[in-house]
């Protein structure tokens, strides 16, 4: 009995032993910079798969754009626009307004965060489903709610402004979008951005000046 425990004991030695030797060797190949560098990539390409921003090329491709979501998408920004133009047109600044052109940007960043995730759904190579990617796809809803937040307008302006730029820009690198998607995001998004920056300046240029119902004072 003790010459066949042994015997067993010596087995299993040899078995750890070259267990062992198997480990180091996936381990000396992975700590290898060739296949840390491939491995590096691949992280990467499962987060955020990029390309080269190519805004003249997108916006040609704008004709084949659905025309639902052609004509929906410019008539989107009449809400956005229509907001700076009443208020220089008028010569006063009204909270109102500004509140409401702020409201409906929060609404619409948090929409943009929305395709972004309807888009993982259906996945792919270019689109992976990874947590950075689904994450960032909740991140303007956050964004939007913090501007909403602000205590100042021009604050929550300036924020939602900034964070449809971000989202914009970030859209135009994803390889996984359709050519003519990115341009159209490029046309509104940049139309969503100049008129929150019009508001910005109507709250800073007509702010200064009495208000209509200063005169009924």
């Amino acid at each position: 009995k003790l010459i066949l425990l042994d015997s067993l004991l010596q087995e299993m030695s040899v078995m750890c032993a070259v267990a062992g030797v198997q480990r180091c060797t996936r381990l000396s190949s992975l700590l290898n910079p060739a296949c840390v560098q491939v491995y590096t990539a691949h992280a990467v390409h499962a987060n955020f798969t990029s390309k080269k921003i190519s805004v003249l090329k997108d916006l040609k491709n704008l004709n084949e754009s659905p025309r639902p979501a052609l004509l929906l998408g410019v008539a989107g920004l009449i809400p956005f626009a229509s907001a700076p133009v009443y208020m220089l047109n008028s010569g006063f600044l009204l909270p109102d307004i500004v509140t409401a052109q702020l409201a409906y940007g929060a609404t619409i960043l948090s929409f943009l965060g929305g395709v972004r995730w309807g888009l993982l759904v259906k996945g792919g190579d270019k689109l992976p489903p990874s947590w950075a990617q689904y994450t960032w796809a909740v991140t303007p809803s956050l964004l939007a709610w913090a501007a909403l937040l602000m205590p100042e307008a021009s604050v929550g302006c300036g924020l939602c402004a900034a964070s449809l730029a971000l989202t914009a820009y970030l859209d135009l690198c994803q390889a996984g979008y359709p050519s003519w998607f990115r341009g159209l995001r490029f046309v509104l998004s940049s139309g969503a951005v100049i008129s929150l920056l019009a508001t910005l300046y109507c709250i800073y240029k007509l702010g200064v000046k009495k208000q209509a119902s200063d005169y009924l004072t």
